[in-house]
């Protein structure tokens, strides 16, 4: 029922940038309450008096045009002059009519509408502008409820009708000033919801490598941070292995970046499926290296990357291997380690590849964190 009633002020809407919907929405709104309001009170003159209420009548047709000019300026795009149309005739309808029927009939009551509103209305509305409006609101709602009597009308409402009509007016600004701050925390909700996807979309796109789909070398970083940091807090056992993708340059030589890039897509989605454990992270290094924290094990990899069957003529089995270097620090209870020495165990990891490259590629090789740097009973 909502969504049906939410597209009578959708013109405008498609394509606008999300504030920029927000107000084009709140206009239509408007607008279309506007020329809503003003239906009761012109059943009272078609069925009252015509006649009498002939001038109060037409007068206000002209201003219901106005209302609904504003859904088709929204409509065009033309949303400043929506925007301004639709306060100059609120502000002239509000007054003309309590002219014409008095005060009494509380239609001046509508200013606090506009009051209310304005600042949704408008964006970056300047603080001398807006003080300036309320001030317009203020001037006009006072001089119509002074001025304007019932002796002085031109069309009077008679009683009891006047104080019926001034009772539609009370429930129609109560019932105004609702449904706008209802239907604007909808919108305020859906905008925080929109953001909060927005936020989780661009924290995961920061965090993950556009080649692979793996977690980059940042997120890299900081799961190894956090993991050693636990280490400093109860005893346990970190591992990391480095894996290099062995004469590479040889697979991007002979088949172009674009074969480079699928090798590297799937030896990636290979390692994922290796990373069985929650705790288990895989990352893309960078350039064809790969980086697991808390891992299985490194021939594991090696097995795995044979298997994947990639051709490649730089190497002496013809097809993809890789080479890894493992290292990992074991911290027993009672055990204390450096809690900047993170580095280190990284660094370790790096030197057990070169040396894996070193010895031939296409191996394993383990280098444990140097015991200099932990320490037992402190």
């Amino acid at each position: 029922m909502l969504n049906a009633i939410k597209k009578c002020w959708s013109p405008g809407v498609t394509g606008s940038t999300l504030g920029q919907r927000r107000q084009v929405e709140l206009g239509n709104q408007l607008g279309l309450f506007g020329a809503l309001a003003t239906f009761p009170y012109q059943l009272f003159y078609f069925f009252y008096d015509f006649d009498f209420y002939r001038s109060v009548f037409i007068v206000n047709l002209v201003f219901v045009s106005a209302y609904l000019s504003v859904l088709l300026l929204n409509y065009l795009s033309r949303y400043s002059t929506a925007k301004k149309l639709l306060l100059v005739n609120a502000c002239i309808q509000i007054f003309v009519i309590t002219w014409f029927i008095s005060a009494g009939a509380g239609v001046h009551l509508f200013y606090f509408c506009l009051a209310s509103v304005l600042v949704f209305l408008f964006n970056n509305l300047r603080l001398r502008t807006y003080i300036s409006l309320m001030a317009l609101f203020c001037a006009l709602y006072v001089t119509a409820h002074f001025l304007f009597s019932p002796a002085l009308a031109i069309t009077p409402v008679p009683l009891p009708w006047v104080n019926i009509m001034y009772g539609v007016s009370v429930i129609c600004v109560l019932s105004l000033l609702g449904g706008l701050l209802y239907l604007l925390r909808q919108q305020i909700d859906a905008a925080e919801d929109e953001l909060t996807l927005n936020n989780h979309y661009f924290e995961a796109l920061s965090n993950t490598d556009a080649l692979t789909g793996l977690p980059n070398r940042r997120m890299l970083d900081e799961a190894f941070e956090r993991e050693w940091e636990r280490l400093t807090r109860q005893p346990g056992t970190l591992s990391v292995i480095m894996c290099d993708v062995d004469y590479f340059k040889q697979v991007n030589d002979h088949y172009g970046h674009d074969g480079g890039d699928r090798c590297l897509q799937r030896i990636a989605t290979e390692l994922e499926s290796l990373a069985s454990r929650t705790s288990d992270l895989v990352a893309r290094y960078g350039g064809e290296e790969f980086a697991f924290v808390l891992p299985s094990t490194g021939e594991q990899v090696c097995k795995a990357a044979r298997a994947l069957g990639i051709p490649n003529p730089g190497a002496s089995s013809g097809f993809i291997t890789v080479s890894i270097g493992i290292a990992s620090i074991d911290v027993p209870d009672g055990g204390n380690i450096d809690a900047k020495g993170s580095a280190r165990l990284l660094k370790r990891a790096d030197q057990a590849l070169y040396q894996a490259k070193t010895n031939g590629r296409d191996q394993v090789v383990f280098l444990p964190y140097p015991h200099a740097y932990t320490s037992t009973g402190q």
